[in-house]
């Protein structure tokens, strides 16, 4: 009753693309976010309510942008891709992973010539990797990593180790490291790095690796999900010892009456380009007022007659 009376607020979500001269370890200036790259009006495949979580990488000349769609039909994320020559005009392809549980934040990454994902499958209640029968469009489920309600993992090779980041509903940072990609995985007797803290406790995007340091990225869902994203510099990762130190806050929102990111920022993704720019994913978000019957009608008619 409550929401028939005052109506609901759901979150929109929409994606930018940029270049920049260096990694991004300071708060990205607003002349950079201008219009969005890429927007649930793009998809063309499903109906779509938002598009968010962008991961990019690099193949056969292309660039190759993995993204959440949520479908309207269904109520649950798929995995949807886009396509670049250049990385500045992109064209959306197609869905290419869809389950009967909800997917998000598609980390693709290569490792010996094979293509791979690591979506969050909190669902499932399983940490899934999925390879690439044929890239970019057909996977397959590779290797079940552990079970567990993790959100966000996020993969890193260092050290010749594989590291996994992991956020908790328990408002927990999880690390988890492993000799071989699919295993066995075992936690860090650090973890969690992360206690109770909803302003640090789950992944943001790809850890970013630059001389002797990594950066990782946490979303801050201090007042609100989605409200803004932070960096942390780490400055020890081993076997037995984890360090790191927080940067400042990156991404956030305006506050602008219809800018497409008013309300909050909380997804990067970089990738360093053969001329040593940098290519860099951001996704941003508003929040729309709905009255439920409309709403929930919105997504009835697009199950039923899309």
């Amino acid at each position: 009753m409550n929401l028939l009376r005052k109506g609901m607020m759901a979150p929109i979500w929409s994606i930018m693309v940029f270049s920049a001269e260096d990694m991004i370890a300071t708060p990205i200036e607003d002349r950079l976010l201008g219009q969005p790259t890429l927007q649930a009006s793009d998809i063309h495949d499903v109906q779509a309510e938002f598009v968010a979580d962008p991961f990019i990488v690099e193949h056969n000349s292309q660039v190759y942008m993995f993204f959440e769609v949520l479908n309207k039909a269904s109520g649950r994320g798929e995995i949807g891709v886009a396509i670049s020559v250049d990385g500045s005009k992109w064209s959306y392809d197609r869905i290419v992973l869809r389950e009967p549980f909800h997917l998000s934040y598609p980390q693709v990454f290569k490792d010996q010539d094979e293509w791979f994902m690591i979506p969050e499958t909190i669902g499932a209640n399983r940490v899934l990797l999925y390879k690439a029968v044929e890239f970019p469009s057909q996977w397959t489920i590779a290797a079940e990593m552990m079970t567990g309600r993790y959100l966000d993992p996020t993969l890193v090779k260092h050290n010749d180790k594989w590291w996994l980041f992991a956020g908790s509903e328990g408002k927990n940072l999880h690390l988890f490291c492993s000799d071989h990609l699919e295993g066995p995985w075992k936690e860090h007797p650090r973890s969690p790095i992360v206690t109770n803290d909803i302003s640090a406790g789950r992944p943001g995007g790809r850890i970013i690796s630059v001389g002797d340091y990594l950066y990782r990225y946490s979303q801050d869902g201090t007042d609100y999900y989605g409200r803004s994203l932070k960096g942390y510099k780490i400055n020890k990762l081993s076997e037995l010892e984890y360090e790191d130190e927080e940067m400042p806050v990156i991404l956030k929102g305006t506050d602008q009456e219809n800018d497409w990111r008013r309300d909050g920022m909380h997804h990067m993704d970089q990738l360093r380009m053969n001329n040593n720019q940098w290519l860099v994913a951001v996704d941003g978000h508003r929040f729309v007022k709905w009255n439920y019957i409309a709403w929930k009608m919105d997504r009835i008619k697009a199950k039923y007659f899309s």
